[in-house]
């Protein structure tokens, strides 16, 4: 299946919601800022102000912009309420910023009449709930996808179904428009001839690594062409806890068969109420000298974390071994996991 990846990108974010709180900024060049430019309203970069930029030189570029300091607790804040809302769409979310993310929605997709609907959709959606806009992106790798997201700001989409589409769209624009080429980087490729992208498509990989080295060179071969092969790098579901103790020496007294189990149980427990899960199944592990494992498991009608009620059930499963002697592993797990205050979020975008 061909992956389907969004990336989305608030607009101009912390000015977007300094603005949005303040009515007598609309309209009006805004910039957050420090000593420096942190973001940049869309009518402050008519002038040319960017963010990084100090501010000293921005009141130069415009002589009356707005000034704002940074609310850092503020911008979290709205952030948390935008992350919780894309949650409800899938787990497969990597949040890279306070104000943007990539969302793998492959298997999802499908769900909507088209890919434009869904961004259109999606953008909606944010909006009426934060009455913030934002630019979406969609692509077959997290490459193109943010390339996309910055196609038509602010509060546009883009979407470039295939290898094909992006390298048609990229070929004729400078090549400090690929991911990554500073300005630095720019001005050694002008001076090499190199001006638009489609410059160096005659270049091979070992070309271009061999005259720019192997970050830069790579860099170059692969974001021209839309490659890019990173997963989107969400947190996946636990599908158990536990641990698993190697030992030097086997185990041939019940004395220390019983006193490694209690150890190896306390550790698992402690990573169970870590993580705050309630299970609803126990499995001890063992593996002997002669590398024979052996696997018993209990599952429970309740889940639970009752800590005597586990510790019960892990003493009864190592009771029903016939052999306790020769031991070099032990490990106890817990499974079908549950998390204490999990509730089933439903949302329709």
């Amino acid at each position: 299946m061909d992956r389907v990846i969004l990336h989305y990108d608030l607009d101009a974010f912390y000015a977007s919601v300094e603005i949005r709180d303040n009515k007598k900024y609309r309209g009006k060049p805004l910039v957050v800022a420090g000593g420096v430019v942190t973001t940049a309203s869309y009518e402050a970069r008519k002038f040319g102000i960017h963010s990084a930029m100090s501010l000293f030189e921005a009141k130069k570029l415009c002589s009356h912009l707005i000034v704002v300091p940074p609310d850092k607790d503020k911008y979290i804040k709205e952030s948390e309420k935008i992350h919780n809302l894309v949650l409800k769409l899938t787990h497969k979310i990597e949040f890279i910023a306070l104000d943007e993310g990539y969302i793998d929605i492959t298997e999802i997709i499908d769900k909507y009449t088209s890919k434009e609907k869904f961004a259109k959709l999606f953008r909606e959606r944010i909006f009426k709930h934060t009455k913030l806009t934002c630019s979406i992106g969609i692509g077959y790798n997290k490459l193109s996808a943010k390339t996309a997201s910055d196609i038509n700001k602010p509060n546009g989409q883009f979407i470039f179904n295939s290898q094909s589409e992006f390298i048609e769209y990229i070929k004729d624009k400078k090549i400090r428009r690929l991911q990554g080429i500073g300005e630095k980087f720019e001005k050694i490729l002008n001076k090499d001839g190199y001006f638009y992208v489609k410059d160096i498509f005659h270049l091979s990989l070992k070309e271009l690594t061999t005259k720019y080295g192997k970050s830069r060179g790579e860099l170059l071969y692969l974001s021209s062409r839309g490659l890019d092969y990173s997963e989107v790098e969400y947190d996946r579901p636990t599908h158990s806890v536990g641990t698993e103790n190697t030992y030097s020496y086997p185990l041939n007294t019940e004395e220390e068969f019983s006193m490694k189990i209690d150890e190896v149980f306390e550790t698992s427990y402690e990573r169970l109420k870590e993580k705050n899960f309630l299970t609803k199944t126990v499995t001890i592990k063992i593996k002997y000298s002669n590398m024979k494992v052996i696997s018993k498991s209990k599952t429970l009608s309740l889940v639970t974390n009752d800590k005597e009620q586990l510790k019960i059930i892990v003493d009864d499963l190592f009771n029903t071994l016939e052999e306790k002697t020769d031991i070099r592993l032990l490990g106890v797990s817990f499974k079908n996991l549950i998390e204490f205050s999990s509730r089933q979020l439903s949302f329709k975008i």
